[in-house]
């Protein structure tokens, strides 16, 4: 874990004294690819709730789901990075990957909570993990320690008693896995990640 995190979140170094007071919100995901959708979804989280920053946090191993990420976690990484250099409102955090094995957000959120006690936290997910919600892992504790950010993937979510949460007004239709069905037919990605990712993801031996 130790041989990601120094370069994972050197571009957005922070000391005790930023944390104050601080709106954050918590992006989890596989990021397998990482696409211009999660980077507009960050960006629109950031302009619509006043948000100081967005952690992007590529996760080990999903609990909801059956397969590992096709690409390995040092690339999932490395495009992250390369997509938000130079954005300020963003981090990459390599903490999800340091641990390895499932990755529970609860157990994230108990970290960013520990890093920082004064900070209100958000998280970010689309409707379709919204639906899922009650499935995570001690998710009533989850929703007393943040504020979900709903993005409609596709269809708009729909609130649930006693949970905090905000829709996120905005919409993309593309997807990690529509990427890599392109990569493996040898079809153009342009206009659907990060041009700073493209030629990399475009070559990547993992999605051929």
């Amino acid at each position: 874990g130790k041989r990601y995190s120094v370069k994972a979140e050197r571009q957005n170094p922070s000391g005790p004294e930023h944390l104050l007071s601080r709106r954050v919100a918590l992006f989890g995901g596989s990021f397998d690819p990482f696409h211009l959708g999660h980077f507009l979804i960050g960006r629109f989280a950031c302009e619509n709730f006043r948000l100081d920053e967005v952690i992007y946090l590529p996760c080990a191993q999903s609990p909801l789901k059956k397969y590992q990420p096709v690409a390995p976690a040092a690339d999932r990484l490395r495009w992250l990075q390369q997509g938000l250099l130079g954005q300020r409102w963003a981090k990459v955090s390599s903490w999800e990957i340091g641990r390895s094995g499932v990755s529970y957000s609860i157990n994230t959120a108990a970290q960013w909570r520990k890093k920082m006690p004064s900070a209100k936290l958000f998280w970010i997910m689309g409707s379709d993990q919204w639906s899922a919600l009650p499935d995570w892992k001690d998710f009533r504790k989850l929703a007393r320690w943040v504020h979900f950010l709903v993005f409609p993937r596709p269809e708009k979510p729909k609130a649930r008693s006693g949970i905090s949460m905000s829709v996120l007004p905005c919409r993309f239709d593309v997807s990690s896995t529509e990427i890599r069905q392109r990569v493996q037919r040898r079809l153009s990605i342009r206009g659907l990640v990060l041009a700073d990712n493209e030629d990399s993801i475009q070559r990547s031996r993992y999605y051929q």
